[in-house]
């Protein structure tokens, strides 16, 4: 007796065949192209702690490699500013001491204009923002840091109005940058009184970058860039021998504060140093948790792509025998 197996039932048994190998394919495919277990509960033998362990600090560690390249980038964009700030108050000193030194020198109302396109560049520097977070408005990251040019100069104009000697003026700008309440703090700075929340670099380190505006050092060049800048204003009824000699007092101060303003720069670069000494850790240490992942979840990448190509070749094999059959008929079984 001859027992055989119907048509339908060969195809049928062909499908579900095709469709374990095609599943194989899938799985192999994958291991092999990431060298990851597609199946990581057979790896782990269903014991997941170790595994859960290292990826709850892979996470941590994610959260803080993230702070470090904020505050790797912050501080640097910083340091630029500071860079900024530094860089065009020294040129204002140097042109301020040489007015009336010497024949061809320059004129206070050149000096003057350069004072204050010199304003405009500082209150650029000091409202430094990134992704719409203003670096030295404190707490108030939301905020730009100092009022536009225009506003600032209007301030300072009616402030100044009306001073008929440098003693005046002078008095008139230290009233209006120094005063607690007064009109710098009202009119002009707009960020925030507290600090900046601090960014966190791992193994309980952290890192705040709290430069505000309003610093006593950053009051001290606006105020001085200010009194530069309304020498040549029609509210300020000066001698010429005034506003020469203010000018000579504008260059002095600025150049005496560059010290204070190196040391800001000082203090910013070792927190730069902190945070890269940070990343470098802790991007050594998810290298290694990485690799204790791997070894986890790890496969033999040589051997799955060998048994990938022998799946290759049973899927290649029954679709050859499914071809065949496909074209059985009863002349061709006679013939």
């Amino acid at each position: 007796a001859l027992n055989s197996i119907g048509d339908l039932s060969q195809g049928s048994g062909l499908r579900r065949q095709t469709n374990v190998i095609k599943q194989q394919m899938q799985r192999l495919a994958f291991e092999v192209s990431t060298g990851i277990a597609a199946d990581v509960t057979k790896k782990l033998g269903g014991n997941f702690s170790q595994l859960a362990d290292v990826e709850h600090k892979l996470a941590i560690l994610d959260s803080q490699r993230v702070g470090a390249e904020q505050g790797r980038v912050e501080s640097s964009v910083m340091q630029t500013a500071l860079e900024r700030i530094q860089t065009e108050t020294q040129g204002l000193s140097s042109t301020a001491i040489s007015i009336g030194s010497a024949t061809g020198a320059p004129s206070y109302v050149s000096f003057a204009n350069e004072a204050e396109h010199t304003l405009g560049a500082l209150i650029s520097s000091l409202n430094t923002s990134i992704g719409g977070r203003s670096l030295f408005s404190g707490d108030e990251v939301n905020s730009r840091a100092i009022a536009p040019i225009d506003e600032f100069m209007t301030a300072i104009r009616s402030a100044a109005a009306g001073s008929a000697s440098a003693a005046d003026l002078n008095a008139a700008m230290d009233t209006f940058f120094d005063t607690p309440g007064g009109d710098f703090e009202t009119l002009i700075y707009n960020g925030g009184v507290g600090a900046r929340a601090s960014l966190p670099l791992g193994e309980g380190e952290t890192v705040t970058l709290d430069l505000r505006a309003d610093d006593p050092t950053f009051r001290q060049v606006l105020k001085e860039t200010a009194v530069a800048a309304l020498l040549d204003d029609p509210g300020v009824t000066l001698t010429s021998a005034d506003r020469v000699e203010l000018a000579r007092q504008v260059g002095e101060q600025l150049l005496a504060g560059q010290d204070r303003l190196t040391d800001i720069r000082a203090d910013l670069g070792f927190a730069e140093g902190r945070i890269d000494r940070a990343a470098t850790r802790i991007s050594a240490e998810m290298s290694g948790l990485s690799m204790v992942r791997t070894e986890l979840l790890g496969v033999d990448q040589y051997e799955a792509a060998t048994e990938l190509e022998a799946v290759q070749i049973q899927l290649e094999t029954i679709y050859t025998i499914t071809s065949r059959m496909s074209r059985l008929n009863l002349v061709n079984f006679l013939s």
